[in-house]
């Protein structure tokens, strides 16, 4: 089925046929509808970007009543560009959300635990989901560039490994908007950074990068199958009306979210 597009009144949101939803809640966001007004405008779920916080809060409220999640139950990260995971326990239901969160300089989030929504966000950065339908363990990754460098995804992976069992080839991942190679200039230094073949040279010396592909070979060469992969190919910078981009927005960007939950399992 791919990534397809679900809607709730004015937001719109992307979804992987890959991520069952009898068995998963997820979705990716956009920065269509919500109710951020002036500087930021739309559905922005990000805490820490100058926006009223009751409007962001508001937005929680609707982003929980759309994907069924309980607020008390949802988890989030300070997020720094690390490689960091952060295996969440009931200890963690609601940080970041209804109190405080001491969840720092961490960019994953793995758990086994049903009905805990796992959050990251993005505003250009790479958003991953996964999820091991056999061990029922779920992930979402925040991956910027130096994210991706430093290759969280496969962070991620050796986590659901080694702490709950996993095999690569049972997991699913879902890959959602972010930054494109049509978009993603990067200076001359690029070579010191990424691999060539996911560079493009231009005329002036500078770079186009391409790290949905890279984050995608991560995720492959980690023992994940190509056909368990579904990669949204939609670039946040050429969809700016719709997405919330860093590099286009500045210091009016808001963030979207990515989110996942175990659903309770009906035997």
């Amino acid at each position: 089925m791919g990534i397809y597009e679900y809607k709730c009144g004015d937001r719109h949101y992307l979804k992987s046929g890959l991520l069952p939803e009898n068995e998963v809640v997820h979705g990716f966001t956009s920065a269509q509808g919500g109710v951020s007004r002036g500087r930021i405008c739309g559905f922005n779920l990000g805490f820490r970007v100058h926006d009223d916080e009751c409007a962001v809060r508001e937005n929680y409220r609707l982003l929980a009543e759309d994907l069924g999640i309980s607020l008390d139950r949802t988890v989030l990260a300070k997020q720094t560009h690390t490689k960091n995971i952060r295996i969440v326990t009931e200890a963690d239901a609601g940080k970041g959300i209804v109190r405080d969160s001491d969840i720092e300089d961490t960019d994953g989030l793995v758990c086994n635990i049903e009905n805990m929504a796992l959050v990251v966000f993005s505003a250009d950065c790479i958003p991953i989901l996964l999820y091991d339908r056999e061990r029922r363990v779920i992930a979402a990754v925040h991956s910027g560039w130096r994210g991706t460098v430093q290759r969280i995804g496969a962070a991620a992976v050796e986590v659901m490994e080694k702490e709950f069992g996993s095999r690569p080839s049972d997991i699913a991942a879902a890959i959602g908007p972010g930054i494109g190679p049509c978009c993603f200039e990067f200076g001359s230094d690029a070579p010191e950074y990424f691999d060539r073949k996911y560079l493009t040279e231009r005329e002036d010396g500078k770079f186009l990068a391409d790290i949905w592909r890279m984050n995608r070979d991560i995720l492959i060469q980690s023992g994940l199958e190509p056909q368990n992969i579904d990669l949204s190919g939609v670039c946040t910078v050429c969809n700016s009306d719709k997405y919330y981009s860093y590099r286009t927005h500045k210091d009016r960007t808001g963030r979207q979210a990515a989110v996942i939950m175990l659903r309770v399992r009906e035997f």
